[in-house]
């Protein structure tokens, strides 16, 4: 999910509060909404977790280079 669907399925008090717990504040979140800034992969990976998968680190940075992490993959390199 991204930012936008996260803010419309979710109101403004909880958003701030996933925000804290991921070492972050409500109104950063709002400018990576609305692309003023540029969350950091550190905090997209903070915020999947915060969120249970809720959010995505692919989704919220689908520019880094994320390890594929497909079923299919982690089989071939656990037979590696």
């Amino acid at each position: 999910m991204n930012l936008t669907d996260y803010f419309r399925c979710h109101n403004s008090h909880h958003i701030d509060s996933v925000a804290v717990r991921a070492g972050t504040n409500l109104h950063y979140l709002r400018q990576c909404k609305y692309g003023r800034r540029r969350m950091s992969g550190d905090l997209a990976v903070w915020l999947e977790h915060v969120t249970a998968g809720e959010l995505t680190a692919r989704e919220l940075r689908p520019d880094l280079p994320w390890p594929d992490s497909s079923p299919a993959r982690r089989e071939d390199v656990a037979a590696n």
